[in-house]
């Protein structure tokens, strides 16, 4: 849901050295006077946001600020404008760095600024510095655990929390969410066998085949159990890592109220080689348990965690076919195919259309 980004977008342009000034210091991030602002375009842009890296100068009146942020505002054509107003993108987003963020047991960038999107960006952390995950070359198996451990941590400071009964989370059951990932999912059935014939058995794609008008009930299965805070779209593209390796999670755009195995499918079954996952689902599976149970999560089997991740794995192969065929918008890597088949080929090894 990315695509090259070549031109700063002209709302960010507009913000002079002074508003970075008066913004700054009115949030408590620095006391010097902004003296310059250079804006770059990023390499990639969201789903509904214009984005661009901001180099900040400051006079030698006060204490500086960051010298580089990352500015995000709602993209100003016509399709970024309806996805945003019917999926409340960049609100949800905002919203989460301003009342959830401080609160959440996971890194996420620091926040300088939460605009409102049309005339004022989202001010974050420039993250440059970390190296950032690559959903192409694939999760590796030194990150996974401690990813597993941050996920653990997230969803047992939640778990059936209701703190996350807002009606600001997204609903990936229900809604427009839900409604346009089943049409999709619908729509795209014919590219899907079309593409992957041959590379996965007809077995696969016509189980695929007979569960994509179901795929409505595909979302509630996904959703149900107990309910926490999840990212919801965690995926290795959203993820950075510091030195010694911890998780820092970015793009918190529809974060939700849902069963947290979502977050753990998601991860392992569209970013993961198929290889290493064939062999260590398990074991990370089991490592994300027993973090909920060392953080006080009770009555939750591993049985159940196992039986709720085999119908979750579900979930990013229809993000996947929807990706594939109607939302890639310039991602030249081909994501959306790597995505659909490591899923397919995990969702057979676990028979998960049967799942449903």
């Amino acid at each position: 849901m990315n695509s090259a980004c070549k031109s700063v977008a002209p709302s960010l342009l507009q913000l002079d050295a002074a508003w970075f000034t008066r913004t700054l210091r009115e949030g408590g991030h620095a006391t010097a006077t902004v003296t310059a602002v250079k804006a770059t375009p990023m390499a990639l842009s969201g789903a509904v946001a214009d984005m661009a890296r901001l180099g900040l100068s400051y006079a030698a009146d006060g204490r500086p600020g960051p010298v580089s942020l990352i500015a995000k505002i709602r993209g100003a054509d016509s399709m970024r404008v309806g996805m945003d107003s019917a999926m409340r993108l960049y609100e949800r987003e905002a919203r989460f760095y301003s009342e959830f963020a401080p609160r959440v047991p996971v890194r996420a960038p620091r926040c300088y600024y939460a605009g409102d999107g049309t005339t004022t960006p989202l001010l974050l952390e420039d993250l440059g510095s970390m190296r950032m995950g690559d959903q192409v070359q694939g999760l590796s198996p030194a990150d996974a655990p401690q990813v597993m451990d941050a996920l653990g941590d997230l969803h047992a400071a939640f778990w059936e929390s209701p703190d996350t009964a807002a009606d600001w989370f997204a609903a990936p059951a229900a809604g427009t969410y839900a409604g346009m990932i089943v049409q999709m999912v619908g729509s795209g059935i014919g590219a899907l066998r079309q593409r992957f014939r041959g590379r996965v058995d007809d077995a696969v794609l016509d189980a695929v085949d007979r569960l994509a008008p179901r795929w409505g009930e595909v979302l509630v299965a996904c959703a149900e159990g107990p309910q926490t805070l999840a990212h919801n779209d965690c995926r290795l593209d959203n993820l950075f890592f510091d030195a010694d390796g911890t998780p820092l999670f970015v793009d918190w755009q529809i974060i939700a109220r849902t069963r947290g195995t979502q977050d753990v499918g998601n991860l392992l079954a569209g970013s993961m080689n198929n290889d290493e996952l064939s062999t260590q689902w398990r074991a990370l599976l089991r490592r994300y348990h027993q973090r909920l149970l060392g953080n006080g999560v009770r009555h939750y089997s591993f049985d159940d965690c196992c039986a709720h991740y085999r119908q979750n794995i579900l979930y990013p192969l229809g993000a996947g076919i929807a990706l594939l065929g109607h939302l890639d918008i310039g991602d030249s890597r081909g994501l959306g195919e790597i995505i659909v088949l490591r899923t397919l080929r995990h969702c057979a090894e676990l028979d998960a259309f049967t799942s449903v």
